[in-house]
């Protein structure tokens, strides 16, 4: 029994050392344009590698890593009954150049089997504009086809379109960021979001679909597509820049045979950043000046003008107009005696582009005394951003007429009288003094009952004490303790979706378990997902649960951007896919 144990542990490390591991690496391109993408690979070729994992990339300077994927192979040989495999794993890295050079992709050390292999340094040069052969514009009826530009910025860019460019401090404009091309798009998704600095920022529109049209730009032909707009409110002074987008846009190229169906060409736009230039207001403004920026108008309205003590009314201002009508504060009363105003309410009506609608204030005013009472004027000021200055409105003045009531109030010479009615709100002195005697059981039942739920609730007190702090302190354990819930809503929302066979499955799905896994991740929701699926893998989950999330994530985009890509059969099939990722990150994650 020794000798089989030897022999076969003699056999293992001999096995061991004479297993020979390759490591090469390379990338697809050494000269690549700013628009395009770096193919960088590892290759892992030996016995026994089915499980090594994604080796981690050290940050390279001048590049964005945008995830990774892998694949493998498998070979076995048999010479002179003597049988021999090798598995060959290949790990492909998408970089992004970040600025035109000449570059290194560092040496990578990987450990293997307890033995460390390195890699070589890499040079690769980046110019502007493309490296890959551009298909045909698809846009044949191009006024100025005959001298269009072969360069990929003439016939596929990002505009950021900007209502003004000269404002004041609050007040609002909007950007629209648009693609045009005149490439066939067959997909397209955003990079990573915009970050604006200096702006308080309101969401208007994003593009759920593709959906191109056809408009002039500059004198030429463009597919058009809106991708999304804001209305931004400059909170500073000065020069402030218009972030840029940065999208991954899949060209589709021309069949160039009957045999041949064509295929897609990835690239990377980035728009322009745009200057804006942002003046302070005045600063000797009018009293009753309270933040409003734009133009609008004020208007008045009540209820009864007739009633008795203690009736009630209603006194409503209404502000409507453009400008950063969800900012500012509502006017201020003056002071009204003989009348008790109670805390107003206050609805906002704003429109789609979220700069202009109404704001409606509603008072709850109760009469406290007889007489003829007058609500006066009520002033409010705004900065009139079209004429530069400062504008003061005033509502109309109001008489009341209060007769005596059945209720009686005592009257108060204060501004806002306090309603205290007779009989109501004091209550009857207790003529009888006899004092009642409780008896306390001990041996009651009832009484122990009592005593052992207090004693029970201080420990279940405080864990839930404890609880409540560690989720108003950790903002992380917070994330992670409300991942499910919010899931739970989105997840209601595509069950939904694809019970009625719906598009919009794919836009609660993709958009659940992205806010989902980035909770459970602890990073920035509306992340992109090659940021998520990096992320996934920095954590080392297994490759096969990352390829899981990356496929849905495409079968997502394809189904809301390509056309052809969506199919009410294939939602059925799809929602099954979504449980299972759910599933496996949930136990992974």
């Amino acid at each position: 029994m020794k000798r089989i144990i030897l022999i076969s542990l003699f056999i293992v490390i001999f096995s061991q050392l004479f297993c020979k591991i390759t490591v090469d690496s390379f990338v697809k391109n050494r000269k690549v344009g700013l628009s395009d993408f770096v193919e960088f690979t590892i290759e892992v070729s030996g016995e026994g590698l089915n499980r090594i994992s994604a080796p981690k990339l050290p940050l390279i300077k001048n590049f964005d890593d945008l995830g990774s994927s892998s694949s493998h192979s498998s070979s076995i040989k048999i010479i002179n009954g003597k049988r021999t495999s090798s598995v060959t794993k290949s790990f492909t890295y998408t970089l992004r150049p970040r600025n035109t050079g000449k570059f290194i992709i560092p040496p990578i050390t990987l450990k293997i089997k307890n033995k460390k292999f390195v890699t070589e340094a890499i040079s690769v040069e980046v110019v502007k504009g493309t490296t890959a052969n551009l298909p045909k514009t698809g846009n044949r009826h191009s006024q100025s086809s005959n001298n269009s530009s072969d360069e990929l910025e003439d016939n596929l860019f990002i505009v950021a379109e900007i209502s003004k460019k000269n404002v004041f401090i609050g007040e609002p404009i909007t950007v629209d960021y648009k693609v045009y091309t005149r490439y066939d798009i067959s997909n397209l998704s955003f990079l990573e979001e915009p970050k604006f600095s200096g702006f308080w920022k309101e969401d208007i529109y994003k593009a759920e679909y593709k959906n191109f049209e056809r408009a002039k730009y500059k004198g030429q032909i463009f597919n058009v597509m809106k991708l999304t707009s804001v209305a931004l409110f400059p909170t500073s002074t000065g020069k402030l820049y218009i972030p840029a987008i940065k999208m991954n846009i899949d060209v589709r190229t021309q069949a160039q045979s009957f045999f041949d169906f064509g295929s897609t060409k990835r690239f990377s736009i980035t728009s322009d950043k745009v200057q804006i230039n942002v003046k302070e207001i005045p600063t000797q403004a009018p009293a009753g000046f309270n933040g409003a920026i734009g133009n609008f108008k004020i208007r008045s309205s009540i209820s009864n003008t007739d009633l008795k003590v203690g009736d009630s009314f209603t006194y409503t201002l209404e502000i409507s107009g453009s400008g950063n009508i969800s900012q500012f504060e509502q006017p201020k009363l003056p002071e009204i005696t003989h009348m008790r105003f109670l805390d107003p309410e206050i609805t906002a009506q704003i429109n789609e582009n979220k700069i202009s609608g109404k704001k409606t204030i509603k008072y709850l005013v109760i009469a406290q005394e007889e007489g003829t009472f007058s609500i006066p004027q009520v002033s409010f000021s705004f900065f009139d951003t079209k004429q530069g200055k400062f504008v003061t409105q005033k509502t109309k003045s109001y008489n009341i007429n209060v007769a005596e009531g059945n209720n009686i109030y005592i009257q108060s010479s204060t501004a806002q009288s306090m309603v205290r009615m007779e009989g109501s709100d004091i209550s009857f002195i207790i003529a009888n003094d006899e004092i009642l005697y409780f008896k306390l059981y001990f041996d009651s039942f009832l009484y122990w009952l009592v005593w052992f739920i207090v004693f029970l609730s201080i420990p279940v007190s405080f864990l839930i004490a404890k609880e409540q702090s560690k989720l108003s302190q950790n903002t992380d354990y917070l994330r992670q303790k409300q991942a499910r819930k919010i899931l739970k809503k989105y997840m209601n929302d595509a069950t939904n979706a694809a019970q009625a066979n719906k598009i919009e499955f794919y836009t609660f799905a993709q958009n659940g378990l992205s806010n989902f896994i980035a909770d459970k991740l602890n990073i920035a929701r509306g992340s992109t997902f090659e940021t998520i699926l990096d992320k996934l893998n920095e954590r080392n989950i297994n490759i096969e649960l990352i390829e899981m999330v990356r496929i849905f994530f495409e079968e997502c985009n394809k189904a809301r951007f390509m056309p052809g890509g969506f199919s009410k059969d294939k939602i059925q099939n799809d929602f099954s896919k979504l449980k299972d990722v759910i599933s496996e990150v949930s136990k992974k994650v």
